[in-house]
């Protein structure tokens, strides 16, 4: 299979909470690229895909980005999100 990213990814373990409508839904990055973050949720329900959500990013020693992410993919283990804002990696 063909590799799509236009970045590497590396491992992470930060927290996220995307503000999905009316709902919050928690979870935690287990890899980065400077514009993607993989996120691993449950539920992922209030996820959908081509849309748009509030996300907040609590990295390395609790500092804090709130940015925009649209939803590229979702599983049932969570979600692949591409960002509008360069992430700290």
């Amino acid at each position: 299979m063909e590799e799509r990213r236009r970045h590497p990814r590396i491992p992470a373990a930060w927290t996220v909470r995307l503000q999905a409508d009316m709902e919050t839904v928690v979870g935690h990055a287990v890899d980065v690229s400077p514009y993607g973050i993989l996120v691993i949720t449950a539920p992922t329900a209030p996820l959908k895909v081509g849309h748009s959500y509030w996300v907040e990013l609590v990295a390395d020693k609790g500092n804090t980005l709130v940015a925009l992410g649209e939803v590229r993919h979702v599983t049932g283990k969570g979600a692949g999100l591409k960002m509008t804002v360069r992430l700290p990696v």
